[in-house]
């Protein structure tokens, strides 16, 4: 599974923002979420932004790893 994306949680009255993304873990993938911060903060926000960019960056190298693979092991017999 690739993904990753936030979510905001209101707790006592406050808002938070998490980041969550999914990670290997004993063999499995689970979905994993980070505390950022207050929402109203916008350097909180700005890190929520930046760590799915870099989340997004990761995943479009590992999946084109992921095509080159899978082309060359199709180019020969099976």
């Amino acid at each position: 599974m690739i993904g990753c994306g936030y979510c905001v949680k209101t707790i006592r009255r406050g808002r938070y923002l998490y980041f969550w993304h999914y990670e290997n873990r004993g063999g499995r993938r689970e979905q994993i979420e980070e505390y950022v911060g207050p929402a109203k903060d916008s350097q909180v926000r700005e890190e929520v932004a930046r760590r799915v960019a870099a989340y997004a960056d990761r995943a479009r190298s590992e999946m084109r790893t992921f095509v080159q693979r899978t082309k060359a092991e199709m180019a020969v017999a099976v």
